[in-house]
């Protein structure tokens, strides 16, 4: 397998995910503002403390989850798949798909991104932007290509970690987390995952298939 360059923005099959049995799912905080484009399989904090769904823990003990948030995709579904699937901002609401907005090209993260006059009459908008995080557990396995694309091959048995990466430059920059090989400096929230499985998405798309063991 190559590397997980993706087609697309990032997805998630949930295998076997403790949330969905525990109730531990949250979907009731802002995503920080700074934030343009949000993909599943992505890691945030859910920072009560400050008020906001962020990439930086005010707390200093809190751990990342997982954003799931649910598909909708408004447009035709003969253009859409869930590669197209992202919470992407406009100013104070959000679309959900980049076919949702004008000449935003092949699904690359960027901001400023205007609505689409000519869709005006979906109802894909909503007003703040409140995304759904996963608290995952140790023993919790599902598949992603929502990991940094790196020069080498993911391989089975590596240990991945959340990662803070910056998107954009200015003003104009704003930070998340995704997976990344362990280097043991820069994780966040001292949970990691195992790759188990070098997969592939329902969509064909390289992947891989993670356990959370710490």
């Amino acid at each position: 397998m190559g590397n997980l360059a993706r087609n697309g923005y990032g997805q998630v099959e949930p295998n076997q995910l403790s949330a969905q049995k525990t109730g531990q799912i949250y979907a009731s905080l802002p995503l920080d503002s700074k934030v343009k484009i949000l993909q599943n399989g992505q890691f945030m904090f859910y920072d009560y403390q400050s008020g906001k769904v962020s990439a930086t823990d005010s707390t200093g003990v809190s751990e990342p989850m997982l954003v799931f948030n649910e598909i909708k995709l408004y447009e035709e579904q003969y253009r859409t798949s869930y590669k197209d699937f992202a919470m992407i901002r406009v100013g104070d609401n959000y679309v959900t798909s980049k076919l949702a907005t004008a000449e935003y090209g092949d699904g690359a993260n960027t901001s400023g991104v205007a609505a689409n006059p000519a869709h005006t009459e979906y109802p894909y908008r909503m007003d703040g932007i409140a995304p759904r995080l996963f608290k995952t557990n140790v023993g919790d396995i599902y598949t992603t290509n929502m990991v940094v694309d790196t020069a080498t091959d993911y391989e089975v048995g590596q240990i991945l970690v959340p990662t803070k990466v910056t998107y954009g430059t200015g003003a104009d920059a704003y930070d998340v987390l995704e997976l990344t090989n362990d280097t043991g400096a820069t994780a966040a929230g001292n949970i990691k995952f195992v790759v188990v499985k070098v997969y592939t998405m329902p969509d064909g798309q390289p992947a891989v298939k993670l356990q959370r063991v710490a």
